[in-house]
């Protein structure tokens, strides 16, 4: 299984249902062992190859806080059936409920009932942070921060939230989100005003906008609104301080502060960000029904003095969604301990342990952790020394055995490369019958949950992910 040169592919499935629209994508997934032929094998993911991107779908809804669940359903079982993909073929993926959709009263339940179309293994939701790292990820930021050798930061903008994400050589170093989108005021064919998101109001009135539900709209009211929003978008990537009423439009915590080089936008908006389309009329705005490309021209003019800085995102509106189905999963190591018919394990939620020279003090307390969670399993979590000794695995050994809870089995995740050695030790102090899964050479943090799914070519997948619903 682990000879230099075998390579193994899988099916991923990627649907992102988001405030404006719901997309489904199918990825083929090669994994290879990348050592040489003298080493221990070290699978990896080699390439991801997109074989089918699905039409774009209005998101169903029965009322502005409810998703209509049966048409959504009908729209993924439709793309299945175009695309010639069985739901038993898929082996991962990521189903993701974004933005304003993700705050519907039924929004659970939609992914509890979807979770189905994506195999045995996949992220149930992701908060806005992983949108915001997924999108980023899509829309090719990643890529461009090796390229330029630069900060680059990603703005992912949708029908009602935007997902940032700075990455500096390849790698996320900031990601936050903002309650800013294109359906945050709707507009009817007469031009009056329809909704207005109660998350913008106070901007309305620090602004004093006549933007009142019931009341024909005015031009100059509303690109005033989508100004606002554009000039939010330079202060964030040059790192100028916002003003009070524009910093609350943060989702749960704001960003670092960190100047950006390079500047991408991707998701609907985008679209008319990278085009020369104009809106000179209420009559314009109307055709829309939204504010979306009025905000899309506000922010090309907001950037039209600065063309050096600003880049062209390699996907766009499927840039979330793209993510989602193959920027989501990352591969374990190889040398590592589990047992098949346990797999594939969903939403196991992360105790993540203190680093301390000490490892006696590492694993304090963890019993009274492991107790919260009542009757589920948890995984314990930890970077580890980089070349242990085998009294070191002895003592880790010795405690994940002690914290041991009745039937379930003992799940571990360490960053560093010992996971085989830790799960047998663990394994010959456990009684006969106790199941132990010890991976490594995955990063995860408190407030995490894994999936694990089932083996190839002696790795696991993996999807770490922060669940909006975990509250």
């Amino acid at each position: 299984m682990g000879r230099f040169g075998m390579e193994r592919e899988f099916l991923s499935v990627g649907i992102d249902i988001g405030t404006t629209t719901t997309q489904v994508i199918f990825s083929r997934i090669k994994v290879e062992n990348t050592a040489t032929s003298f080493l221990i094998p070290e699978m990896k993911i080699t390439d991801k190859k997109i074989l089918y991107k699905s039409e774009i779908h209005f998101t169903p809804l029965l009322a502005r806080d409810k998703i209509h669940l049966p048409e959504l359903k009908a729209i993924i079982e439709s793309e299945y059936d175009k695309a010639g993909i069985q739901k038993d073929e898929i082996v991962t993926g990521a189903i993701i409920i974004t933005g304003e959709t993700a705050r519907k009263n039924n929004a659970e339940e939609v992914l509890r009932v979807l979770s189905d179309f994506a195999g045995d293994f996949v992220v149930a939701t992701a908060g806005p942070d992983l949108e915001s790292i997924l999108a980023g990820y899509g829309a090719g930021a990643a890529e461009a921060s090796n390229h330029f050798t630069a900060r680059v930061v990603n703005f992912d903008i949708g029908g009602g939230t935007t997902n940032g994400a700075i990455f500096w050589e390849g790698e996320v170093i900031d990601s936050f989100a903002l309650d800013i989108g294109g359906r945050l005021i709707q507009i009817d064919q007469q031009g009056v005003i329809c909704y207005i998101s109660e998350k913008i109001t106070q901007l309305i009135n620090y602004l004093q906008l006549e933007l009142v539900v019931g009341a024909k709209a005015k031009l100059k009211d509303i690109k005033a609104l989508t100004d606002a929003f554009a000039k939010i978008f330079v202060q964030i990537s040059s790192s100028e301080s916002l003003e009070e009423e524009a910093a609350k439009l943060f989702i749960g915590h704001r960003h670092k502060g960190m100047k950006a080089e390079k500047i991408m936008f991707s998701g609907g908006v985008a679209e008319f960000i990278y085009s020369d389309y104009e809106i000179g009329s209420m009559k314009d705005v109307t055709l829309f029904g939204d504010i979306g490309p009025l905000l899309g021209c506000s922010i090309r003019k907001a950037f039209e003095n600065d063309q050096y800085h600003l880049v062209e995102a390699r996907e766009k509106i499927r840039a979330t969604v793209i993510g989602a189905g193959s920027h989501s999963i990352k591969i374990s190591g190889s040398t590592i301990l589990f047992d098949e018919d346990l797999l594939p394990l969903k939403n196991i939620p992360i105790i993540k342990l203190a680093e301390n020279e000490d490892i006696n003090h590492m694993f304090n307390g963890i019993g009274e952790k492991i107790k919260r969670y009542g009757d589920i399993p948890v995984a314990l979590a930890f970077k580890g020394p980089k070349s242990p000794s085998y009294g070191q695995i002895k003592e880790m050994a010795k405690a994940i055995a002690a914290n041991a809870v009745g039937s379930h089995p003992v799940i571990v995740i360490v960053e560093n490369d010992f996971a085989k050695a830790l799960g047998q030790t663990v394994m010959n102090m456990l009684n006969t019958g106790t199941r132990v899964i010890c991976i490594d050479q995955i990063k995860v943090d408190n407030g995490d949950y894994i999936d694990i799914g089932k083996s190839i070519a002696n790795v696991v997948p993996t999807v770490v992910k922060t669940l909006i619903f975990k509250q």
